[in-house]
């Protein structure tokens, strides 16, 4: 396999959104990391951030083989382009530095990557919920707040992930809430009606150019009640999964044929959502994102470490750990429940706690753990230890 040039561009949601505030700008620049323990040695990075020496020795220590970085105007013929996701910027950079970029058309990953696409592809194939609807204006999605006889209802603009501008509707009064989805020309929205979820699930694809699906995989995803997305559960028998494996996977087939016929090819992720609908459980798309997933992290941490066990990935805010300042804490807090290579079991921690960028200091919104172990009870045993260790000085 050729070596990679990583660039993790979390942006790129934000960016077809056209709206990011200071919190969303420095959650991207915090992701420019998430990369680094996925790629190995021969594999190069662009980070646009200065981690201190100790976090590139924790993670080597942990036997994770790491990319070197990617100087400006430093160029890596050879190198295969593996962003997060495509954009004009991402392909500009990427052949400044000599990387194939070898990617879909951008106005066909615009096209895919919009909840339109998803919406469409759902409502054709029976796979989406019953009584979403698609609002090509502000009037039209007033008009169907103050028609619907259920709430809340959920707005989703046509571009954003994991939660990034959706609006809870409670009631008919509060249609003017649209009106900040509907601030550009042209914008549209999904207004879907809210339902209690029992599991949220993903899958995780790649389509050649051929539109062929030569990788697919499914598992948990962690998701709250506001629609943000904060991890990824992983396990070899997962007997919910098993339940729901034949939905999944015709689904998947499904949205690869329609990626494939609008002219997409290249890494996709799913997500799907379990309800009680009618007295009986129903499993149903609500996303499609034609870019990296969240779970890539889950998967290639669990590669190189841990293959074959059951894994956690959680990002948690940075304020409920307040006692994680430093490694030598790590280790001395968590003691034996601390990631070990030799057991491949444990928790690691895969994000800095602090970087420098554009000469400021930052210290991540988010800490992202890695948690390796060989039931879903120790799992759940492990991540009691972690929030016990930390949650107080």
């Amino acid at each position: 396999m050729k070596p990679r040039l990583l660039l993790c561009n979390v942006d790129v949601d934000t960016d077809l959104a056209s709206d990011r505030s200071a919190r969303q700008r420095q959650s991207c620049l915090d992701a420019r990391f998430y990369f680094l323990p996925c790629g190995g040695p021969d594999d190069r990075i662009l980070l646009d951030a200065a981690a201190p020496e100790s976090y590139r020795s924790y993670l080597s220590g942990l036997g994770l083989g790491l990319p070197g970085e990617c100087s400006e105007g430093e160029v890596l013929t050879g190198h295969v382009a593996f962003p997060w996701g495509w954009s004009r910027s991402a392909i500009d950079r990427f052949r400044r530095h000599g990387a194939d970029p070898h990617h879909p058309p951008l106005a066909t990953v615009r096209t895919v990557n919009n909840r339109r696409f998803c919406h469409e592809t759902a409502r054709r194939h029976g796979l989406g919920l019953e009584g979403s609807a698609l609002c090509a204006s502000a009037a039209e999605a007033r008009a169907h707040i103050r028609a619907s006889r259920t709430f809340p209802l959920v707005l989703k603009p046509e571009h954003g992930n994991a939660g990034i501008g959706l609006v809870l509707v409670g009631s008919p009064g509060e249609a003017a809430a649209v009106d900040r989805i509907y601030s550009r020309p042209g914008s549209s929205a999904v207004i879907e009606p809210w339902v209690e979820r029992s599991a949220d699930l993903s899958s995780r694809m790649e389509l050649d150019r051929s539109g062929r699906v030569v990788a697919l995989t499914h598992h948990r995803a962690l998701v709250n009640r506001a629609g943000v997305y904060f991890g990824n559960l992983l396990l070899p028998d997962d007997p919910l999964l098993a339940r729901w494996r034949r939905r999944l996977e015709e689904g998947a087939a499904i949205v690869a044929r329609e990626l494939h016929a609008a002219g997409y090819f290249g890494p996709a992720g799913l997500d799907w959502i379990v309800h009680a609908a009618g007295g009986r459980e129903s499993c149903v798309l609500v996303d499609v994102n034609a870019r990296q997933p969240m779970s890539l992290l889950a998967y290639a941490l669990r590669d190189r470490l841990a293959p074959g066990r059951a894994c956690l990935l959680l990002f948690a805010p940075r304020r409920r750990y307040p006692a994680l300042t430093d490694y030598a804490s790590w280790r001395r807090r968590l003691g034996q429940y601390a990631f070990d290579p030799g057991r491949g079991t444990g928790i690691l921690l895969f994000t800095p706690l602090s970087y420098d960028a554009g000469g400021t200091r930052y210290r991540p919104l988010r800490h992202g753990f890695f948690i390796a172990a060989n039931s879903a009870e120790e799992i759940r045993e492990y991540d009691r230890r972690l929030r016990n260790a930390f949650t107080k000085d």
